[in-house]
């Protein structure tokens, strides 16, 4: 089977309030970060004669199907610095002619120049950070770009003819239910083929965090968030972006590669800052301190552990339950047994669960539980 390739290129701007994730706004060691990627790369075909799987004809290594660069923000990265990664890549791995390569961008590097290089260097799906169309909601949580920047990288991006995801984040401060449907009707009609709607997830120790629990900033009740999700599932799939993961929709054919290959448990390698990898049975990721990943690389891994049969069955669970798909009766069945006959009939009955051609999945109003409702089978 072919696997995945996830690369973190972690440099912003500005630190969103919002956000968790390893991201650095140091934009003078990106050289540095990139050759220590590198590093990294060659560090994992050295380890052994075929890392990711045996050798093909012409010595390029296992087959790769998607290649994902996620952040951070890419977009940030140099012209130069992202040439010099895919040509790594590329030497050090066999990238399919058919690979989904896709790549995070902020609505204020989007423009036609731009996605011009980036396709000349093979990325054909770009995933824009759009979280919101209104300008006071943008600035209550730290971000660039406004609504004119915005809805002009969408148009950008979908007119040069690449797939196209937006990001847009429910339950943001100054957020009304009339101000998301607004957000969400303009998403639909800029064109793109892929959505992701996160909602706002409270990260402890984010700015935003702090002030919330401060009584600086108030958020939409929970009530109205969630009324509001059943509401956009709805108006999504009328508009033909159809629902197939919590938080992702897409039109025919636009479902993304790469995702689906983190939510079936497939392999993937992950490089750079804070990245997670899964080969075989075992998980690991790197630090999250970029000047030790610099230093140490590529002997900067900060956690491992090999799965056993319980952890495997329990994300094999919370994997395809998070997908509107959902998971075979039988499997599911099998999983659990007993336990799993009754957390059906309990679903069912209390409509957060539905059953259909031998599949159990969650309902809207399941998913937006889905996380506590999985833990019962454990």
């Amino acid at each position: 089977m072919p696997l995945s390739i996830y690369v973190h290129l972690p440099f912003c701007t500005q630190h969103c309030t919002y956000c968790p994730f390893a991201i650095s706004t140091d934009l003078a060691l990106q050289d540095e970060y990139i050759d220590a990627l590198l590093r990294e790369i060659d560090g994992v075909v050295r380890a052994s004669g075929a890392p990711l799987g045996e050798r093909r004809a012409g010595g390029a290594h296992h087959s790769i199907d998607s290649i994902y660069l996620g952040g951070g923000t890419p977009s940030r990265t140099s012209i130069a610095n992202l040439s010099r990664l895919f040509a790594r890549l590329r030497e050090r791995f066999d990238v399919r002619d058919d690979a989904e390569i896709s790549m995070e961008a902020n609505p204020e590097d989007v423009d036609a120049d731009a996605l011009a290089r980036w396709r000349a260097l093979g990325v054909n799906r770009v995933s824009i950070g759009v979280q919101s169309f209104h300008d006071d909601e943008l600035r209550a949580i730290s971000r660039v770009h406004d609504r004119a920047r915005a809805i002009a990288a969408v148009r950008a991006a979908v007119g040069s003819g690449m797939r196209t995801n937006l990001d847009l984040i429910l339950g943001l401060p100054a957020q009304t239910p009339e101000s998301f449907r607004e957000t969400l009707d303009l998403a639909v009609s800029l064109g793109a083929g892929h959505l992701s709607l996160y909602m706002l997830d409270l990260e402890e120790k984010t700015p935003l965090q702090v002030q919330v629990e401060r009584g600086r900033v108030a958020l939409p009740e929970d009530e109205s968030v969630a009324a509001l999700y059943e509401e956009a599932i709805i108006r999504l799939d009328a508009a033909g972006l159809h629902q197939y993961e919590i938080s992702n929709f897409a039109r025919d054919g636009e479902v993304c590669r790469h995702n689906l290959r983190y939510w079936t448990r497939g392999e993937y390698h992950g490089f750079g800052l804070a990245a997670h990898s899964f080969i075989g049975d075992e998980r690991f990721a790197n630090t999250r301190d970029i000047r030790r990943y610099i230093a140490e690389s590529p002997n900067a891994r900060d956690f491992s552990e090999t799965l056993g049969a319980g952890e495997a069955r329990r994300e094999t669970l919370f994997l395809r339950l998070r997908q509107t798909s959902g998971i075979l009766y039988e499997d599911l069945v099998g999983l659990c047994g007993q336990e799993g006959i009754a957390w059906t009939e309990r679903g069912i009955e209390d409509g957060w669960l539905r059953r259909v051609d031998g599949r159990v999945a969650f309902t809207p109003q399941g998913f937006l539980q889905s996380n506590d409702f999985i833990s019962q089978l454990f």
